[in-house]
């Protein structure tokens, strides 16, 4: 780790695996996507790794641990928007660090939201 640039692709492999775990564990509606996906950052992480910052590798890792886990509630339509965000995100400076940081609290947010029914919608219901 010796300059900016190693910080800046070590955040870049983080905010990369972030976007690569919003897939999730994929169900067969969307198992391609995340393919692709897992796919690209995985060659992203290694070309990372192998011309700069080996520890590439471990915090891309956890970034996949960490978007699996945040956004498990996430609608299915929403994944793949999401998860391109994320990404986008991540390649602004200091930015993978920060979509790191907060995915967890974010992720609490959608669990929250997620278990909640709406009273407008409870007439709709068929309970």
């Amino acid at each position: 780790m010796d300059g900016l640039l190693d910080w800046y692709l070590l955040g870049l492999a983080l905010g990369l695996g972030v976007a690569a775990g919003i897939p999730g564990l994929p169900r067969e509606e969307g198992r391609g996507f995340a393919v692709g996906m897992v796919t690209v950052v995985a060659v992203a992480s290694g070309v990372i790794a192998a011309l700069a910052v080996v520890w590439a590798v471990f915090a891309t890792l956890i970034g996949v641990a960490v978007g699996v886990f945040s956004y498990r509630k996430l609608a299915r339509p929403a994944v793949p928007a999401a998860s391109l965000a994320v990404a986008g995100l991540s390649l602004v400076p200091l930015l993978g660090y920060v979509v790191a940081a907060f995915s967890p609290v974010l992720g609490e947010r959608l669990r929250r939201r997620a278990a909640g029914r709406y009273a407008g919608l409870r007439v709709l219901a068929k309970d």
